[in-house]
């Protein structure tokens, strides 16, 4: 009976070692233009860029600078895309009034018309972006409240001289955007703004506030 070799067996080879293979590493997330972000509260997002190709922009709840922000920068990008119309679909029951004249004031800037359907109620000052719009509707089922904001601020008495006198300008500013759009007289429209004037949806088409009930 022959032995093996010893030479043969020993030392035993070194163990394999299996190949190095990188870190697997998640696919990444489609990253979305930051104007697109975030979406309105309540909407979805998928939703909202859906609209958003289709040149519609949904504005609702509270109206603050965040949200005026978001919606200018949406309302220049689609203009620069080309000059069809985009359709703004407003329903605001409370809205900051700087913000509101800012985000009339972007509607005035574009080139495109801007087509506003308001719903649900748009209160105070989202009203100054209604009347902005090129072209106004309503659902049948709209109320409007013509409300003049009110002043609060904090400071010296030259601080808030200051502020009250901005603040007079910017009733003012939501006064004239009235007036422009419905035909009325100042006195009225700020007799108006004063009272807290609620209107219905044929109200507001009988007032000027809309030329169209959907």
């Amino acid at each position: 009976m022959s032995l093996e070799n010893p030479i043969d067996t020993w030392p035993p080879g070194p163990p394999e070692i299996p190949p190095l293979r990188p870190p697997e590493r998640p696919a990444p997330k489609p990253i979305l233009p930051s104007w697109l972000e975030p979406a309105p509260a309540g909407l979805d997002r998928d939703v909202a860029d859906r609209l958003l190709e289709q040149r519609v922009i949904v504005v609702g709840g509270h109206l603050d600078d965040s949200v005026a922000n978001r919606v200018a920068a949406q309302l220049l990008l689609l203009d620069a895309r080309e000059n069809d119309p985009i359709t703004l679909h407003l329903a605001c029951t409370d809205a900051e009034l700087e913000a509101s004249l800012a985000l009339a004031g972007a509607i005035d800037l574009v080139e495109s018309p801007v087509h506003a359907i308001a719903r649900g109620t748009v209160r105070g000052a989202a009203v100054a972006v209604l009347c902005a719009a090129h072209q106004r509707a309503a659902h049948r089922h709209t109320m409007f409240v013509l409300l003049s904001p009110q002043f609060s601020g904090e400071g010296t008495a030259a601080v808030l001289a200051t502020l009250a006198d901005q603040h007079e300008r910017q009733v003012a500013r939501l006064r004239d955007l009235i007036v422009r759009a419905t035909g009325r007289t100042t006195q009225e429209a700020a007799a108006d703004l004063d009272a807290g004037r609620v209107l219905g949806a044929d109200e507001a088409k009988e007032y000027g506030l809309v030329s169209q009930l959907l």
